[in-house]
């Protein structure tokens, strides 16, 4: 999978996954939106499964550079075309709601899962990470002694 964003004069530049932080296979992204989708915490956002859907979606395709305001606005929540942002803050609040719920989902449901999906604030282009590996415990020398 390789991505393709304009840099500066358009000139075109290529980024290897790892180099945007994606996991290697994106299925595995797909089975952690699955997972957030199916969870309690999620349960009745349906507009928030929406929006994680269409936000996921496009930077996987590699099309992160159309994720506007505006752009979510109309794709999303079915805003015409020429509405104002500045009036209508729908994008916006869903967006904080959608990384409260994922905030929620990572501290109980989601503490196991391998692939991490943060929405980073002032952002629309989702950070997919995977979880580190869990630290083990430092042995002392009362857990060492066997007597």
């Amino acid at each position: 999978m390789r991505r393709e964003l304009l840099g500066p004069q358009d000139q075109t530049v290529v980024l290897a996954p790892h180099a945007l932080g994606l996991p290697e296979d994106p299925d595995s992204i797909w089975r952690a939106v699955g997972r957030i989708r199916s969870s309690r915490t999620m349960s009745g956002c349906n507009r928030l499964v929406q929006l994680l859907n269409f936000i996921v979606g496009a930077t996987l395709k590699g099309e992160a550079g159309y994720l506007k305001e505006t752009t979510i606005g109309v794709a999303v929540f079915g805003r015409s075309p020429d509405y104002d942002p500045k009036v209508d803050t729908i994008v916006r609040s869903q967006a904080w709601r959608l990384r409260a719920k994922l905030k929620k989902y990572y501290a109980s449901e989601g503490l196991e899962d391998d692939v991490i999906i943060d929405l980073p604030l002032g952002h629309y282009v989702p950070v997919f990470s995977a979880r580190p590996p869990a630290a083990e415990p430092e042995k002392t020398e009362n857990t060492e002694k066997t007597e």
